[in-house]
């Protein structure tokens, strides 16, 4: 065999970088270093093809079997591309996905044929020998090499990264990686790069000796070349998208784990981990101490979601790396920090995360990126569900509240096809969001029916895709009842639940009245959800469940005794944000006056504030919003001893909450309202809906 790279490195200087840009990426890498890693939203991606113009193609790819070549010494990329084509309908021609890859042949059926690339719109079409007519097949073979530097491409979107050893402290080795998620696959192999459609490949890698390559399904074979190279032939049976196809290759070290089946404990699968040797268990990067959990992760899952779908997982820790980690089908990708002695076990949650793709983006993967809450959703939850099942409700509802986040900008906005709204694919939206989605699911429908679902669900859309129409009809057929508003308000529809509330307790009737209003933005829904109520007394406690359904409703309950307090939602089941609200001022001492609840509370524009004085006295009533932003002075005058009903009108106020204040003292003080008692002032909240 010829030295494969002999020719290929002549052509490969027009691949070169120029030392500016590997300075930028060596700074970029930097920075990752010090955020929070998860997954791919920490870095927005620019400049993407949003939506694939291909959907209506008359085709369906059926196997990819790709040699790539890789001379590691800089960041060329060869490759030779077979792509086995089932034609679906009478065509002439068909238009694949490639971008910034110069094609040297192009074969239809071992008979060259003509191709135009188009850069602007991100493909290229093959103009077919003749025409063929439905199920025939076409076997198109071409030979390429990677040139991305006359792109305008954002820094972190590049298909297959290249980095040399020692341009960082931290870079150990010279590392090449493929990272692909959404549409980047194309910028390495000529594909049908969409999540829609799924095939089967072998990928085969060539890399100089020494040098480790891992990628999708089984390492099939590993052959020593006479020109110093060796190539590594991997075979993925499986169906499997683009996006999740991977090539990692370094001089990497190996330690390799097992996971022994739940439904077959004589069978185990092999967990190969790619590293450097120097973090397999060193001071600062421990990869063995890492990944510790996996096969118990492993075997948590597989008697969760059923058994794991593949024939071996593992995992390439890459650096630099412009992401968390990435679900790559059999082979994860994750970022060297995930390895820090000083962070373990923070990476745990993550670590699973990925994991649980392999079912949950991987077996099903979504059919669309509008879809993209089906991957990411689902691993977030199955992280709180790895927690549950290891350490107890309390750690994964610890989890639960840390990953409420109601000052991250892209809650505000609904989970489904987050691009339409303007909104960033990757963001804490479809991650954390979502997964409390599914929490609410389960506690809706209760584990029974929940559990039943994530396996009714996996096995109609396994090796294959799924929509979010497709898995509310999944839940629709488990449940035997109808939960389209249940997606609408939470899947399609914005925001959260805000809820503020008002308690009385009347003595003569024995009624406990709570009053709760929702009070987001009115261009989010009007939940309907039960809610958990907590009645705290002296001797016992009372759990109450109601529906919340309106935007203002009161809920009366009969008690003997007034309860000592209560907690909305005690067991945190469902996405709510709760308004503080201020305690009236309680006072042991004589008051000058009393201050009533405004009526009617919640109100619409108008509403009347009743106080009652005992004696004269100087009176100044104020309103203010949530902030203690003054709003309103109603009254700030001398009135003698009575009662008084003063009107108080909200025509140019913005829903909300809002709170009223009476401060009083006698007309001949000479003291500041500040300096008075504390029974010379009270506080009452109110709510304005419109």
């Amino acid at each position: 065999m010829e030295n494969i790279f002999s020719n290929k490195f002549i052509k490969s200087k027009v691949m070169n970088k120029k030392k500016l840009i590997i300075i930028l990426s060596i700074l970029i890498s930097t920075i990752v270093l010090s955020q929070d890693f998860f997954e791919k939203y920490n870095f927005p991606r620019n400049g993407i093809i949003e939506h694939n113009n291909l959907v209506n193609k008359n085709f369906d790819v059926l196997h990819y079997r790709l040699n790539a070549y890789l001379p590691m010494e800089d960041s060329s990329f060869f490759g030779d591309m077979d792509i086995k084509i089932l034609i679906t309908q009478q065509s002439d021609s068909i238009k694949l996905n490639a971008l910034g890859l110069v094609f040297t042949s192009l074969k239809v059926n071992d008979t060259d044929a003509t191709f135009h690339l188009y850069p602007s719109s991100e493909t290229f079409t093959i103009i077919l020998p003749r025409t063929y007519t439905a199920n025939e097949t076409i076997n198109t073979k071409i030979s390429y090499y990677r040139d991305v530097s006359t792109l305008n491409l954002s820094y972190n979107r590049k298909g297959y990264y290249w980095f040399r050893k020692n341009l960082d402290s931290k870079i150990e080795e010279n590392i090449g990686y493929t990272m692909s998620e959404p549409y980047d696959a194309r910028l390495w192999m000529p594909c049908f790069d969409d999540p829609s459609d799924k095939a089967t490949c072998e990928i085969n890698i060539t890399v100089p000796s020494g040098y480790q390559a891992g990628s999708n399904g089984l390492l099939i074979d590993v052959i020593q070349n006479p020109d110093h190279t060796v190539t590594f032939k991997w075979k993925e049976d499986l169906p499997i998208t683009t996006y999740l196809m991977v090539i990692s290759a370094s001089k990497y070290s190996i330690f390799k784990q097992y996971y022994r089946r739940v439904s077959n404990p004589a069978d185990s699968i092999e967990i190969i981990n790619y590293i450097w040797q120097v973090d397999s268990a060193g001071p600062t990067w421990n990869a063995v101490q890492a990944f510790s959990k996996v096969p118990w992760m492993m075997e948590i899952f597989s008697t969760i979601f059923g058994e794991y779908p593949f024939v071996k997982y593992g995992h390439a820790v890459a650096y630099p790396f412009y992401y968390g980690g990435m679900e790559h089908q059999t082979l994860t990708t994750v970022h060297r920090g995930w390895l820090s002695v000083n962070a373990y076990p923070f990476y745990d949650d993550y670590i699973a995360h990925e994991l649980a793709h392999q079912w949950w983006g991987d077996l099903v993967t979504c059919h669309t990126f509008k879809d993209i809450w089906l991957n990411e959703g689902f691993a977030t939850y199955s992280e709180m569900l790895w927690r549950e099942k290891a350490f107890g409700i309390q750690s994964r509802n610890e989890l639960l509240t840390r990953y409420t986040r109601f000052n991250d900008y892209s809650w505000q906005f609904a989970i489904y096809d987050p691009e339409s709204q303007g909104v960033y694919l990757f963001t804490s939206n479809v991650y954390q969001k979502a997964g409390w989605v599914l929490h609410m699911l389960r506690n809706l429908v209760g584990d029974s029916l929940f559990f039943n679902i994530l396996m009714n669900y996996r096995n109609l859309h396994a090796y294959a895709t799924a929509t979010t129409e497709d898995f509310i009809d999944v839940v629709n057929f488990t449940t035997q009842s109808d939960y389209r508003w249940f997606f609408n308000q939470w899947i399609y529809g914005k925001g959260w639940l805000k809820i503020a509330y008002e308690t009385s307790y009347d003595e003569n009737t024995k009624n406990f009245v709570l009053s709760i209003a929702q009070v987001q933005d009115n261009s989010w829904p009007t939940y309907k959800t039960p809610i958990d109520i907590k009645f705290y007394f002296p001797d016992k406690d009372t759990v109450v469940t109601i529906w919340d359904s309106l935007r203002v409703q009161n809920f009366v309950f009969s008690f003997l005794t007034q309860p000592d307090s209560i907690k909305i939602d005690p067991d945190n089941k469902v996405l709510k944000q709760i308004i503080s609200q201020p305690v009236l001022v309680q006072n042991d001492g004589i008051q000058n006056f009393y201050l009533y609840q405004n009526y009617p509370n919640p109100f619409n524009s108008i509403t009347e504030i009743k106080f009652d004085l005992i004696s004269d006295s100087y009176v100044k009533l104020k309103v203010y919003d949530l902030l203690g932003n003054e709003v309103q002075t109603l009254l700030n005058e001398y009135k003698v001893a009575g009662t008084y009903n003063i009107k108080f009108n909200a025509e140019n106020l913005p829903s909300g909450v809002y709170y009223y204040r009476l401060l009083t003292f006698p007309k001949n003080s000479k003291k500041l309202p500040v300096e008075l008692k504390d029974n010379s002032v009270q506080i009452r909240k109110m709510i304005l809906i419109k």
